[in-house]
């Protein structure tokens, strides 16, 4: 079993990166199979929970409650080690997010979205305008943030940009289960974001970062021409635990969108393989990065 990194947070409460969604998904879907071909007005009869709840409890929702779980566990006569993977997912899924303390800037579908990359092993991600959010630095990311409508307070935007830079250091902590695989459109890379000097960092931290064993990044150049990923942005999140299901996030300018069903998630990979065929191989990339910043103003004390 993967040991998931710890934060310390403001309270000095020691949390897990893994956000709660993960395990109360996890908890669902077993109480589904074990439900069989029961009604849910049936199981709710004979354990005096009601169906809402039931019905709350195996999609994931809300807060599992210790009693409930524990009632379940009685009635399903579950054996042993089923029911430790039932109670460790009630604990895990009560708990609360690391984000949770900057809940006054994050809305529920980013919510959704910070819980699935917490519990990822594997990150694929497609990028084409601007460069991925886990590979900004903070200026870069304080940029883009001021840019993208709604229009944001600045104490809000300074701490959308923490959560960002909190983000990096949970992936490359060293008992961190997630790798991130990324292709990077040359667009994002030529655009420059504040300062020719403040893009000349952001570019020299993503050759920082792809020297990590952590991420890969590959570059797709303009010579590529028409490609697969002329469509738009998109994220895949793998996970290393059967019973979780892959998931997409396809960026929209309304919002992130979230696919589930095999089909379409088999679809966004060979979508990704077709893009990271396409593009430079990392190495290559590294070189290319290089290349672009020679044609950048250098910070002073580069120069």
């Amino acid at each position: 079993m993967v040991t998931q990194p710890l934060l310390a947070d403001r309270g000095g409460v020691m949390a897990t990166a893994e956000g709660p969604l993960l395990p109360r998904r996890r908890l669902g879907a077993e109480l589904r199979r074990l439900r069989d071909t029961r009604t849910l007005e049936q199981v709710a009869d004979d354990t005096l929970i009601s169906t809402s709840k039931l019905s709350r409890l195996e999609n994931g929702q809300g807060v599992p409650q210790p009693r409930d779980i524990r009632d379940l566990i009685s009635y399903y006569e579950v054996d042993a080690p089923t029911a430790d993977r039932l109670r460790k997912w009630m604990s895990t899924g009560r708990r609360q997010a690391w984000w949770k303390e900057y809940s006054e800037v994050i809305s529920q579908p980013f919510d959704a979205y910070l819980d699935f990359e917490s519990g990822a092993s594997v990150i694929r991600a497609y990028a084409q305008s601007v460069i991925p959010g886990l590979l900004q630095t903070p200026e870069y990311a304080a940029h883009i943030l001021r840019a993208i409508p709604p229009k944001k307070a600045s104490g809000h935007i300074a701490q959308l940009v923490e959560i960002r830079t909190r983000r990096q250091e949970i992936l490359l902590a060293s008992d961190s289960p997630t790798r991130l695989i990324t292709v990077i459109d040359e667009a994002a890379l030529r655009r420059i974001i504040g300062s020719e000097e403040e893009t000349w960092r952001q570019l020299d931290r993503l050759k920082q970062l792809a020297d990590t064993r952590r991420v890969t990044i590959q570059v797709l150049p303009f010579e590529a021409g028409a490609h697969a990923g002329l469509m738009g942005m998109f994220t895949i999140f793998q996970f290393a635990d059967e019973i979780d299901r892959d998931i997409v996030s396809v960026e929209t300018h309304s919002g992130d969108r979230y696919l589930e069903e095999e089909s379409s998630v088999l679809e966004y990979l060979r979508l990704f393989d077709s893009v990271s065929h396409t593009a430079m191989d990392p190495s290559d990339s590294q070189a290319f990065l290089t290349k672009i910043m020679s044609n950048l103003a250098p910070p002073k004390d580069k120069r």
